[in-house]
Order: structure tokens, then C-alpha cells, then sequence
């Protein structure tokens, strides 16, 4: 809506399921990466452009600071995606450096790096206040005149013939609306509401775990920590994470794309202890510190095609 309103649209709304702060998505929790190293390199120049212009014209026009700068480490084997994250970086000319696994350990001490062959140092990246910003994108809407509709359920999108409508419900009544234009960003509900897309989509449940590691706890905030991926091997596991920010403990993750496909509906309230074991085995094997204990863990839901890229427009 932010971008609707500021290229001109005068009559905008939102419809969401949930509220703003909902967890059943990809863009909630304290913290969120932003980084200018990708696999290829139209990612890497699309995060040129949101680095230097769209960025910092959110944080002027929010009146508050977004994004805090954290020095990137992405790194990984020679056989996995670290080679491509590395030439993506040098042709698009992004302030970022390849550094062999000698520099690596000398930059970053927090990590062993015990396969890897080398890491890409990103001097952009940093880490989103995702929960601030997500508040300060409705607030903008809101007072540009947009109408937001919090707990609202979208049933059926009927596209066959102008305008575009919608029935919707809200608590216990059905509301039908007209737009001229719809852009659906449904998440893990895509295949509900687009449900030809159902051969092309899989939503794919993340773990998340928040965990302090030994040592003074000033050394793993942003500014000190890095935000970091290890990019595993073409069939390997990826890793991620970034600094204390928000909630105690580092945050990390494990970057699941495939396997079973996960019914949105049907979340688990509690994570999975296996895979809270996963993060702390790959913990104890890349990480210099210690893990001295979990304190919290959470869920979200990654909505993927097989490449891993985009559905912009259909």
C-alpha cells in the first residue's frame, strides 16, 4: 500500500486475514536480514536499488531508523551456491569482498568455518526492525487514507468480469467489495485463493531458535555480531542468522524448501525438538562460542516455487 499511495493511487485498502503483528507469515519477529549478496546477479542490483533509494525513503517518511547496519558473512563449499554468491557480487560491483577462508577467520572469529573454502564479506547488509517496520507501514497507509481491514478473511476473488470482487468475512458476517484492481499476497494461503498456482507453490515450515551463546552478551548484539548464511552444498543444508536484536539470543535458522508441504491451517503450537537439535549440532560445529541454552524458539512459513524465485505477475 506504501507504494500504491506514493505512486498516486488515491483510494487504496487492505484486506488481511490476521492482525499487523500476526506470526503466520515470512515478515514477522524483531529482526529480518537485508543484505546485497544473492545467487545471481539481478537479485544483487534489485537490493542495489532498495539499499540506496527505497530504504532510506521508508525510514525518511516513517520518521524512524529500519534498518541497523551488520556486517554480512555468507559462506559455504566450493560446490554449493558460495561460488555463485561470490561472481554475483563482483559483476554487479556491490561493496561486497570475497575473501578466502584465511581472511574469513581472521574477520569473523565467531566461526570455524570448518568446510568452507571462503566467504563473501557484504559491507550493505544489516538487520530489519521487521515488527517496527511492519507498524510503520500501516501507520503510512492509514494516514495517507487507506482503509485497513485487520481480521478479515478473504473467501473467493471473483476475476471474471469488472470490477474485481471479493467476498470477505469478518467475525461472523460476509462482506462483498469491488476494486478496480486486486494484488493478492496471500503467503502460505496462495494456493487456496490461486488455486491454479497449487503445482508451482510449496509453503514449507521454518524453525527458529533463539539461543545465548558463552561469552559477554555486548559481543553477539548488532554492530558487534554479524547477520550471516552458510550456503551449504548443491543438496546440502543452509543455515542462517543474525545478531541478538529485540529478544534475547542470537537468532538462527535452517533455510527448508522442500520435503513435506505444511497446511498453513495446521501450524504446531510447539516447535519441533529435532529440529532445535539441528541448530545446536550445526552450532557446536561452526561457531567458536558455546551454546549455553535456548530461550525461545518460533515458527514461519516459507511460500516457494522449486527455483526459489518470484511470482510477480502471472
Amino acid at each position: 500500500m506504501y507504494h500504491l499511495q506514493r505512486l498516486g493511487l488515491s483510494r487504496v485498502g487492505l484486506v488481511e486475514r490476521f492482525g499487523c503483528d500476526h506470526s503466520r507469515g515470512s515478515s514477522h519477529s524483531p529482526s529480518r536480514i537485508t543484505r546485497s549478496a544473492y545467487v545471481n546477479v539481478d537479485y544483487v542490483r534489485l537490493m542495489q536499488v532498495a539499499h540506496s533509494q527505497e530504504w532510506p525513503r521508508l525510514e525518511a517518511d516513517a520518521g524512524e531508523r529500519l534498518i541497523l547496519p551488520a556486517e554480512g558473512c555468507f559462506f559455504g563449499p566450493a560446490e554449493g551456491k558460495f561460488d555463485d554468491y561470490a561472481r554475483a557480487a563482483t559483476e554487479a560491483g556491490v561493496d561486497c569482498e570475497v575473501l578466502d577462508v584465511n581472511e574469513a577467520r581472521n574477520r569473523f572469529p565467531m566461526f570455524r568455518f570448518p568446510t568452507a573454502v571462503g566467504a563473501v564479506h557484504d559491507h550493505t547488509a544489516g538487520v530489519i526492525a521487521a515488527a517496527r517496520t511492519m507498524t510503520a507501514l500501516a501507520r503510512l497507509a492509514e494516514a495517507a487514507g487507506a482503509s485497513l481491514m485487520w481480521d478479515t478473511r478473504v473467501l473467493e476473488v471473483d476475476v471474471t468480469a469488472g470490477p474485481v470482487r471479493l467476498t470477505v468475512q469478518q467475525r461472523d458476517k460476509h462482506i462483498e467489495l469491488q476494486a478496480e484492481r486486486v494484488l493478492i499476497c496471500p503467503g502460505p494461503w496462495a494456493t487456496r485463493l490461486l488455486p491454479f498456482l497449487a503445482s508451482r507453490l510449496q509453503v514449507a515450515l521454518q524453525t527458529v531458535g533463539y539461543f545465548v551463546l558463552s561469552g559477554s552478551q555486548s559481543d553477539f548484539g548488532v554492530g558487534h555480531w554479524p547477520v550471516w548464511g552458510n550456503l551449504g552444498a548443491p543438496d546440502g543444508e543452509i543455515f542462517y542468522g543474525l545478531p541478538a536484536f529485540g529478544r534475547e539470543g542470537i537468532k538462527i535458522a535452517r533455510h527448508v524448501t522442500s520435503g513435506t508441504a505444511h497446511d498453513p491451517d495446521l501450524i504446531p503450537e510447539q516447535v519441533d525438538p529435532a529440529e532445535i537439535d539441528r541448530l545446536r549440532e550445526f552450532l557446536a560445529r561452526e561457531f567458536v562460542p558455546s551454546v549455553e541454552r535456548l530461550v525461545g524458539a518460533e515458527h514461519c512459513l516459507y511460500t516457494n516455487t522449486s527455483t526459489e524465485d518470484y511470482i510477480v505477475d502471472l
